[in-house]
């Protein structure tokens, strides 16, 4: 299209001349301009919430009691063995746990070292918190970060109830894969830890007791005479 310059009013004796163009209009389809808004946060699934809610309550615990069943099943040899007795984990990072069948020990945290006394041993292990118990204490005591360090899922228990399925979100050595059946309050009423090469840790609790509060004194161990001490 050509442009033709045409004389505009009380410009004829001057010669100048104004330019007149064609305005174009054009709408932004809709579709435009909602991709140029920010999208809204993604709602948060079933199993994120749970997981929050469960997080949420134990952070809230100050210390706890229980009678315990856990259950060790090997990967390599199928063998399983159960064993029973009472636990105790006060914050910050603080547990102890007493097998009494089929065989007497003692597990007990400070919160930075541990010590593992079998008395038919005569043996003391001491040695850095760590392993399944260690990572039973981070979940009961809701110092694990759950959605930070796991990706969570929902299963159902054959007994109808909850079971928040947490895998790890990096390679760990330790752990594949984290199984908590949890009621409606989200409280933990078993823990089971599966290992990258197929050993099955489960702890199931029972009779459970908060906020008793424990004395310090639990959480300390003296060595008996007579005992060896080993590091772990």
């Amino acid at each position: 299209m050509v442009l033709h310059p045409r004389p505009a009013v009380g410009t004829e004796a001057t010669g100048a001349a104004c330019y007149h163009f064609p305005v174009v209009r054009q709408a932004f389809p809709a579709a435009v301009l909602l991709a140029l808004l920010p999208l809204p946060a993604p709602a948060a699934s079933a199993a994120e919430e749970l997981a929050r809610k469960v997080e949420g309550r134990h952070r809230q615990l100050v210390d706890m009691t229980a009678r315990f069943v856990q259950r060790y099943r090997s990967g390599l040899l199928g063998q399983e063995i159960v064993e029973r007795g009472t636990m105790s984990l006060k914050q910050p990072g603080r547990m102890l746990w007493e097998y009494r069948d089929p065989e007497r020990k003692t597990f007990v945290s400070d919160g930075s070292t541990c010590w593992f006394y079998v008395p038919a041993d005569r043996q003391v292990v001491v040695r850095k918190q760590g392993g399944e118990r260690g990572v039973a204490l981070d979940l009961l005591s809701g110092r694990m970060d759950l959605l930070g360090q796991f990706e969570p899922g929902i299963e159902t228990t054959a007994a109808g109830g909850r079971r928040l399925r947490l895998l790890p979100r990096k390679p760990d050595p330790d752990v594949s894969a984290v199984y908590l059946d949890v009621d409606r309050d989200g409280r933990i009423n078993a823990i089971e830890i599966l290992d990258t090469q197929e050993n099955r840790s489960q702890f199931r609790f029972e009779n459970v007791r908060e906020n008793v509060g424990l004395p310090d004194s639990l959480f300390r161990f003296e060595v008996p005479p007579g005992v060896e001490v080993v590091s772990g």
